[in-house]
This record gives structure tokens, sequence and C-alpha cells, in this order.
């Protein structure tokens, strides 16, 4: 993952609410797959299964969300305990067909998310983050962002 990349999500994360922090898990995950895929192209086994485990966190990450008090909470569960699985055979094997299998249910997991994430209309879960805005300051080819903080707790507030 790219350090771009890696800003991307961090600002995405302090904008979003639950929903939304679900789906930027799965493009997280999906990030990580096509990273471990680029790595078994490569020949780079040790950075293939670094990233798998990258994708196991944040599966188990997922999991950790699902509320099991409903029965689509199972179902969902369910379904993430299968891609572990499928994760476990692709980090045995170097197996690119388990990683394209976990990233296809990611990705229609993600689409129905994003569905019902642009319903939900509740606050962003962290509170207190710095505005960040995007211009021109000294050349048309250059953007620079500005962090402006608002408060000196910013975050979660414990």
């Amino acid at each position: 993952m790219t350090k771009e990349t890696i800003q991307n999500f961090t600002y995405r994360i302090t904008q979003a609410n639950k929903t939304q922090m679900i789906v930027i898990l799965y493009d997280i995950a999906i990030t990580y797959i096509k990273d471990a895929v680029s790595d078994i192209e490569k020949a780079d086994f040790s950075g293939f299964r670094t990233e798998v485990n990258r994708i196991r966190d944040t599966i188990r990450e997922l999991m950790n969300s699902v509320d099991t008090s409903i029965e689509i909470g199972h179902n969902l569960l369910k379904l993430y305990i299968f891609c572990s699985s499928e994760l476990t055979k692709a980090y045995l094997d170097y197996d690119k067909g388990a990683l394209y299998h976990v990233m296809s249910i990611l990705s229609k997991l993600k689409e129905a998310y994003s569905q019902v994430s642009e319903l939900d209309k509740s606050e962003p879960v962290m509170q207190h983050t710095e505005s960040i805005y995007n211009g021109f300051t000294y050349n048309k080819s250059l953007k620079n962002e500005t962090f402006v903080s608002k408060d000196i707790n910013r975050g979660f507030l414990a």
C-alpha cells in the first residue's frame, strides 16, 4: 500500500460514520488482496505472507463488528469465517484463486454496505478531527493540503 493510499484511508476514517467505516475496511482488505496478488506475481513470498496477514487482521476487525443478535449477523459471520479459511488456503499454497474468491465476496459485501451507508446520516465516529483544506498555494501544478486543528483533544476522547 502506498503512502498516498494510507493517507487517503486515514482521511476517510476521520470523516466516516459506523457504516462508512465498514466500507473502508472492505476497501482496505481489497487493496491488501491486490498487493498480495502483485507479490505472488513478483515471486515476493515474504511480502505475500505479510499482505495475507494484513487481510486476516482486516477480516478479524470486520468479524468483531458483526451484530450476532440477528440472523443476518450470523450469516455475515459465516462469510467472514469462510473468507478466513480461503486466506489460509492462499497462505499455504500461494493460491491467487483463493485470493480472487475472497476479493469477489468482499467486493459484493462492500457494494451492499455502500448502498446502506448512503442512507446512514449519523455523525462521524471520530469527533474533534482536523479540518483539511485542499488548494493551490504557490504553483498551479502543485497541490498543497493544509491541516487546521480545531482543538487539542482530537480523535476519540477517552
